[in-house]
């Protein structure tokens, strides 16, 4: 099928013409005629096989010949990014496409001239609970990777949006994409969709297992590998020698960067680069450099890398981009890689099936995750095909895999939504907005839901008295008869996205805090809430955290556990190393000696101050109910933690690009202050360790006050890494062409 025989706007269809874009994939030409033609659509297809188109064209229709808005849901950050990017491409239109994930106490009202937004389910959630009036406009939503509404951490709040927006408003449309998944029809009977199923891939995609010396196949074909003492090797050696790129899977941290420098040596005969200084700066940790950083940028340079979630955005991100262009031909990578990001390789080796899991043990990885891997394997426009790859250790392994991998249909997708712990903060948002005021019309929402489409529901009455007893308790909502009514209290917390839990610990540490509080206990309070994942005690950790716990003993702001309640006593350390590392990093102790002494990645301290600054915030916000001079202890803080400095730094890290550690440098060269910078010489401000012409100057311009820009500070390593590429690209293209203008799809 042509695209041309769509029924879509003209502008659409000879835009795509002059990119090449003339005829459509077979799943692309099953989806897109129900896609436009206005009805709800399911399409579960193949990765590669050209979804994105699915979700592209619909919306830039609904755009141009609807004037209609609208609202594109993603699964992580990363993926926003990648979409937006995506989307950016049919700027040429006149189509102003916008990314909200990070602020979410805020209801974006800078979304209001965008025609396409693409947010996180937990942003557009959010969104909905501050009332964002915009909301009220979109005509279709587009849910993308749904088949992630299994995941315990990510389903509920995707399942929950999607509920609320269609109760909203009946008339509009939802396009979700999915991976291939056994129960599809399910899906599609709980949006009132239609289904579009398959197992075309544009690139032929091959899974089977390696065992001495053999790949078979589940087409009954195999391959012989050249042998040596290490099987793996074995297989990226025949890959990379053949021209194309290989993806290693493998269950831990450990395990991704051990293996990635291991092959280093031995994959520079075939790739390599020399870095420049800023690709060094990034690898390594910028201004701050880590051993890990090191040892990836040692594994970069051998055109080897691993990608973790210990390692931070910048690092991904490179890693990732530099995958795409080919420079970095294998990637030794953990999970978190497969969950919808587009970077695939010739031959994916899925390593180990199977995890780690407290409580559990060693446990199989399930087959929709190795699934996601596998269909990491095969480059269009690059590879012939592709070849997924699990590694049996004997016989009786290799049938194993074969049988309940390579063979097997993946796990049917169900809802994660019917337990107290997921359902506080949804209930007392379903509230808030006013989706419900009763219980019996809390647990008709949930007839609405996935949970309710796919269950019996049995029980939901009882989790649903027992959630809103505890938030009468907490004094977030009363009962007034048998209407709810939300208080203060309540829409304070729903807006600021936390767990009703969290808050209770927040507004008792708060009801606690005197003017001779240490900073720990605040940070450890903060440490404690069920929104800020806790740091694994390892032995060598226990010295330094009995010592703390002995020091100050009785001063907690939290309630101190039982030694002889193990698992509390547990939980209690977790969140104590967390407020440990956070003091430590306000201390301005280096990342290196940080990730050093507490065997952690770079990335592990970003996300625990990502989201303590969270916890701070919606801490000071809650103490102006109830205790409004502890904020005189908590905003000094959050501030602290947001940057990693003392306090007399706090004056020199609004500057973009400068930091923690370019700060210190600044300070201990007599600048102290925005007033410093203005009076400085900018030859000895360029020439300061780490500091540079180009920052030097950007720093005048931002002490200068520019009258026609608002100069912020990043609110997270992921929103600065993206202003600095779009400013790299703008000025690349400003110097080849002043006239020149992005092209659709031209990447």
């Amino acid at each position: 099928m042509k695209i041309a025989e769509l029924d879509i706007d003209k502008r659409v269809i000879d835009t795509l013409a002059k990119n090449g874009f003339v005829d459509l994939y077979p799943p692309q030409a099953e989806a897109l005629p129900i896609a436009v033609s206005g009805k709800n659509l399911i399409a579960a297809v193949p990765t590669a096989s050209g979804k994105s188109l699915i979700g592209f064209i619909p919306a830039v229709n609904t755009v141009l010949r609807d004037k209609g808005r609208v609202l594109y849901i993603v699964p992580l950050k990363a993926l926003a990014s990648e979409k937006k990017e995506d989307l950016d491409k049919f700027s040429e239109l006149g189509i102003k496409v916008m990314m909200s994930s990070g602020d979410l106490d805020s209801d974006d009202g800078r979304l209001a001239d965008a025609d396409i937004i693409v947010a996180t389910s937990e942003k557009a959630d959010s969104m909905m609970r501050h009332g964002s009036r915009w909301m009220d406009d979109v005509s279709l939503v587009i849910a993308d990777e749904i088949h992630l509404i299994h995941d315990p951490s990510r389903g509920p709040t995707l399942e929950i949006i999607l509920t609320k927006l269609l109760r909203k408003n009946k008339n509009m449309q939802i396009i979700a994409l999915s991976a291939t998944i056994s129960n599809a029809g399910d899906l599609a009977e709980w949006l009132n969709a239609e289904l579009v199923t398959g197992s075309w891939r544009p690139i032929p995609l091959k899974e089977g297992v390696y065992f001495d010396g053999e790949i078979t196949f589940d087409d009954l074909s195999s391959i012989e590998v050249p042998q040596s003492k290490d099987n793996i090797w074995d297989m990226m050696e025949q890959t990379v020698a053949d021209g194309g790129q290989c993806m290693i899977f493998v269950n831990t941290r450990r395990s991704s960067e051990s293996l990635a420098v291991k092959y280093s040596d031995k994959m520079k005969a075939f790739a390599g680069k020399a870095l420049s200084d800023k690709e060094r700066d990034i690898l390594e940790g910028d201004a701050e450099a880590t051993s890990v950083g090191r040892k990836l940028s040692a594994c970069v340079r051998c055109g080897m890398a691993f990608h973790n979630a210990g390692l931070t955005y910048k690092q991904r991100k490179y890693v990732e981009d530099n995958f795409r262009n080919g420079s970095i031909r294998c990637i030794v990578a953990t999970p978190t890689l497969a969950a919808g990001i587009n970077l695939p390789a010739r031959r994916v080796i899925v390593r180990d099936t199977h995890r780690f899991e407290s409580n559990a043990g060693n446990v199989p990885i399930s087959v929709m995750e190795v699934k996601q891997m596998c269909g990491r394997a095969g480059r269009p426009g690059y590879d012939p095909y592709g070849e997924a790859v699990l590694v049996g250790k004997s016989q009786r392994d290799f049938d194993r895999l074969m049988e309940d991998y390579i063979m097997h249909d993946t796990e049917r997708l169900t809802s994660k939504l019917g337990n107290e712990m997921v359902l506080r903060s949804h209930i007392l948002g379903i509230i808030a907005t006013g989706d419900a005021d009763t219980e019996d019309g809390i647990v008709d929402f949930m007839r609405s839901t996935f949970f309710g489409n796919t269950s019996q529901m049995y029980g939901i009455e009882s989790v649903v008295e027992s959630v809103v007893d505890f938030l009468e308790k907490e004094e977030m909502v009363k009962r007034e008869g048998d209407i709810l009514r939300i208080l203060p209290f309540g829409k304070r917390i729903s807006d600021l996205y936390i767990d009703p839990k969290s808050a209770v610990i927040l507004r008792d540490a708060v009801r606690k805090i005197k003017e001779d509080t240490p900073d720990l206990m605040i940070l450890h309070a903060a440490a404690s809430t069920p929104d800020v994942m806790g740091l694994y005690p390892k032995k060598s950790d226990q010295d330094r955290l009995s010592d703390v716990e002995a020091r100050y003993g009785g001063r907690f702001l939290v309630e101190e556990p039982d030694d002889n309640d193990i698992m509390m006593y547990e939980m209690f350390l977790s969140s104590l190393k967390v407020a440990v590392l956070l003091e430590d990093w306000i201390s301005e102790i280096s990342e290196e000696e940080i990730t050093l002494s507490m065997g952690i990645g770079p990335g592990d301290i970003r996300s625990r101050v990502d989201m303590t600054d969270w916890l701070l915030y919606s801490m000071n916000e809650v103490a102006y109910i109830f205790k409004p001079e502890a904020t005189k202890k908590i905003r000094p803080l959050l501030t602290r933690v947001r940057y990693g400095v003392k306090e007399e730094l706090l004056g020199l890290v609004s500057f973009r690009g400068v930091g923690r550690a370019r700060a210190r440098v600044l300070y201990d060269h007599g600048i102290h202050s925005k007033s410093d910078v203005i009076s400085v010489d900018i030859e000895f401000l360029s020439k300061l360790p780490k500091i540079g012409p180009a920052l030097a100057k950007s720093m005048k311009a931002q002490a200068g006050g520019l009258t026609e820009m608002k100069i912020m500070p990043p609110t997270n390593e992921e929103e600065e890494y993206m202003l600095e590429k779009m400013a790299e690209e703008y000025a690349a293209d400003k110097m080849q062409d002043p006239q020149k203008q992005s092209k659709l799809f031209d990447y």
